[in-house]
């Protein structure tokens, strides 16, 4: 008996053992797929969160500091500190795979290799849309993006005028902080490169996180996004340009990507769940501007 609850115990704990080790590694390798092509969401900052937002409090007005003589008492005048919420938001996409496609010849591991690259794509392309463009006013269940998170004083609008080198360098200088990434389409980094051909200024690149080489403009990386339209504005042909500093730009992550099998409740078909629970984190205004109303 005393070896039969042995063999038992060692069953579970394998078992157990196993489920602790497999689904970390499976996780990982999405999150790894994900970033396929993907140079923005591997260099943009992600940090694990906790709780139902993440909370972060923000100045909101400076001290005034002042001379003073030798025997003065100073006058009281501290910073203001308001607290910012930034919620977490799931994205999900379920996936479903068929028992007559299982069985039509395909092994069960190709027919779920596809639909999870076919999900993985659709909360890929979901994510970086919520970053740009994400409201939580217009849609509740999202957070909110870029050009809702910069504050008006942070924006450069162009009033529906080309992109010219100046401009971008108006936005640049708007960021308080050290600039590390422009996000701009692709059809805006292709005027750009036009630009710098005009003025025979040479087309340089880097290398970034994740091995990606991308295009730099005054030793900056540029990362190109699809989300950003470039059919804004009353003449819908203008677009938007990100310059950020994200040492304090990040996401926070309080549940990390992952994919949860879920029980079968038909013959017909498996189903999966990929899903994570993020929200995009502002944590100083200045440390990001964005050049708006520019036409390409």
């Amino acid at each position: 008996m005393s070896n039969d609850l042995e063999q038992l115990k060692k069953a579970l704990d394998v078992a157990t053992a196993g489920g602790i080790l497999q689904q970390p590694l499976i996780d990982q390798v999405l999150q790894e797929l994900i970033e396929v092509n993907n140079p923005l969401r591997k260099n943009l900052p992600r940090k694990p969160g906790s709780g139902s937002a993440w909370i972060l409090n923000q100045r909101t007005a400076r001290g005034t500091a002042g001379f003073v003589d030798d025997t003065e008492t100073p006058a009281s005048s501290n910073s203001a500190y308001g607290q910012k919420q930034f919620p977490y938001k799931t994205v999900l996409q379920p996936g479903k795979i068929t028992r007559k496609l299982q069985a039509q010849g395909k092994s069960l591991l190709d027919i779920q290799a596809e639909e999870v690259q076919s999900a993985l794509q659709a909360v890929r392309d979901t994510e970086e849309y919520a970053l740009i463009n994400g409201d939580s006013t217009v849609n509740p269940k999202e957070f909110n993006g870029l050009r809702k998170l910069i504050p008006t004083p942070q924006v450069i609008n162009a009033g529906a005028q080309p992109l010219t080198l100046d401009r971008l360098d108006e936005a640049i200088d708007l960021n308080r902080g050290n600039p590390d990434m422009i996000i701009m389409s692709k059809k805006a980094n292709r005027k750009l490169n036009a630009l710098l051909q005009a003025h025979q200024r040479f087309v340089d690149t880097m290398e970034v996180k994740g091995g990606f080489r991308v295009q730099v403009y005054n030793g900056i990386p540029i990362f190109r996004a699809v989300s950003i339209s470039d059919a804004q504005g009353v003449g819908t042909n203008e677009t938007d340009v990100f310059i950020l500093d994200t040492n304090f730009v990040w996401v926070g992550e309080l549940t990390p990507l992952k994919m949860l099998p879920l029980a079968k409740k038909s013959s017909q078909f498996d189903e999966f769940d990929i899903f994570e629970d993020i929200s995009l984190v502002l944590g100083n205004d200045i440390m990001a501007a964005r050049l708006a109303g520019v036409t390409l």
